[in-house]
């Protein structure tokens, strides 16, 4: 169906452009007369496939072609908003028609108006700065999302109306081509950072026109372009100084290895979160980019993660200079994932939450079996990892595999050896550090066990005549209560002593008790441990 609404003036439009029509975006597909009507039409195909009416077909005619079969609709020339230039759009919204606020965000002013209601509010001395200086030379940050912005305007008419901006945002705007980017990215020599998100660019390219567009750019977001990773590489081309870049939602489900000396290649953080990379094969085609620090796969379909290497225990050459890597919301279903991320040489944080591996174990079971897999980790989910609790950690992935452990070295399994090493290849490392565990009682129902175990107090001062004593103690007992405890059995007066504890079946190391809110059980405190008390 045709939206017959009367033209309001015929404007210089012309196929491939975008245009806005009460909040809607799309692309001109056609211009021209349309059967039984009078005038001109623009056939548009709209971003949103609900907005339109056909697929660009009238009375049986096709007139265009839509990607979707409701996007395409008919509407007068007078009917849409084809944007303005960059520099008019910075004016609108960073200055006044006075000039006496000009490079300031008129949104945060009219807020600021509202949240103190003075609607006649002065920038005191604010215009008089202003009038002694160019009126938008200091402006650094540009934002200018959704701003129907759709051209750079004259020649060197930006450079000279603000040529400080350090960062621009351009993001979902109506630009239909890299060449319109790059007019308005010239003439900002100091621009670094760079945002064109939600535009519909497409990929053609004149590489040698545009070799000298973007030389400062070091920070690149282009989320939303319906771009796959052979568009990706040939738009980051154009861009000798990347070191940030940042294409997330967008159609990448394959990757390739970078060719050398481009772009990629000097790559520090590099997010792909939210596209559709199924295979961890596929990341790994960017395993030698050896300037990648951080990287960021949430929200793709990656099942599991292996590394090749020639010996299992060595560490990979892949991703040498990796420290943070995000794996949040993905489809990992097994524990050998984690445990092949030890092989990163560099790894100390990592973000992983909501994969199905996690499903139906405690929160804090899943911290310490990661805590325990990866050596080096600092950082999990954003909380830093301290030397207490990776050693608590470390002692309860001993003590879960125990019996396992033992059967395979008592009968001497070396078949089931090489398995168990696979899926757990800090166990033997553990085992050398804290040494060999005790077999637990697997059989006894968790909501059997006692919560009451005895353990032995140890005097270390050497005045005092009583050395030892042993008591039963609850295992949610706190370490403050545990304190006083000691207090009073050695008689300390007002001084307080310090704990630790050491368990001697499994070492002899000692671990400090210094975190007087948490339980015995949260240090996995054992019938037989001794707790040393100084003053």
């Amino acid at each position: 169906m045709v939206e017959d609404v009367q033209s309001v003036g015929v404007q210089d439009v012309k196929t491939g452009q975008r245009i806005e029509c009460d909040g809607q975006r799309g692309t001109i597909c056609y211009v021209g007369p349309v059967d039984g009507t009078n005038g001109t039409w623009l056939g548009i195909d709209w971003d949103n496939p609900t907005r339109g009416k056909h697929n660009g077909t009238y009375n049986n005619k096709l007139y265009f072609k839509t990607r979707h079969s409701t996007s395409g609709s008919f509407v007068r020339p007078g009917k849409i908003n084809t944007g303005i230039s960059c520099p008019t759009a910075i004016k609108n919204r960073y200055g006044f028609i006075d000039d006496e606020l000009a490079g300031v965000d008129k949104d945060n002013i009219t807020s600021l108006r509202k949240e103190i209601n003075a609607p006649f509010l002065e920038m005191v001395g604010f215009s008089k700065v202003n009038k002694k200086q160019s009126t938008f030379d200091r402006l650094k940050i540009v934002w200018l999302r959704e701003q129907c912005v759709s051209s750079y305007g004259n020649d060197k008419e930006l450079e000279e109306l603000c040529p400080n901006i350090f960062e621009l945002d351009l993001s979902k705007n109506l630009f239909n081509s890299w060449e319109t980017i790059a007019n308005i990215c010239t003439q900002l020599k100091k621009l670094e950072r760079l945002n064109v998100s939600e535009n519909t660019l497409g990929t053609k390219i004149d590489l040698i026109e545009m070799k000298n567009s973007f030389l400062n750019v070091k920070n690149l977001t282009i989320s939303r372009m319906d771009y796959d990773w052979r568009d990706i590489q040939l738009v980051t081309s154009i861009f000798p100084s990347l070191k940030t870049l940042s294409v997330p939602f967008n159609k990448i489900d394959f990757l390739e290895k970078p060719i050398s000396d481009t772009s990629l290649e000097k790559i520090v953080d590099l997010t792909l979160e939210g596209n559709s990379i199924s295979s961890w094969n596929e990341v790994l085609k960017l395993g030698h980019l050896s300037c990648l620090e951080n990287l960021n796969v949430n929200s793709n379909k990656i099942e599991k993660i292996r590394f090749t290497t020639l010996d299992d225990k060595m560490k990979t050459d892949e991703f040498s200079g990796l420290r943070n890597l995000h794996l949040s919301n993905n489809l990992i279903s097994d524990w050998q994932s984690i445990s092949e991320l030890e092989k990163l040489k560099n790894l100390e944080e990592l973000r992983f939450r909501d994969n199905p591996v996690l499903t139906d174990i405690a929160f804090d079971t899943v911290r310490q079996l990661i805590i325990a897999k990866i050596s080096e980790l600092k950082i999990l989910n954003g909380t830093e990892i301290h030397n207490d609790e990776r050693k608590g950690a470390e002692y309860d992935y001993l003590k879960l595999y125990a019996n396992e452990w033992l059967n395979i070295e008592k009968n001497k399994l070396d078949n089931l050896k090489i398995e168990f090493v696979n899926e757990h290849p800090r166990y033997p490392v553990l085992v050398g550090k804290y040494g060999s565990p005790e077999r637990t009682n697997l059989n006894t129902p968790v909501e059997m066990e006692s919560n009451v175990i005895t353990v032995e107090f140890v005097c270390m001062n050497e005045q005092t005549t009583q050395k030892s004593t042993k008591r039963k103690l609850m295992k949610d007992m706190d370490v403050q209560k545990l304190t006083g405890l000691a207090q009073k059995l050695f008689q300390t007066g007002r001084k307080v002593p310090k704990l630790s504890f050491v368990q001697p079946n499994l070492s002899k190391e000692e671990i400090p008790l210094d975190m007087p809110l948490q339980q015995l059980c949260y240090y996995s405190i054992q019938n037989g441990d001794r707790v040393l008390v100084r003053w």
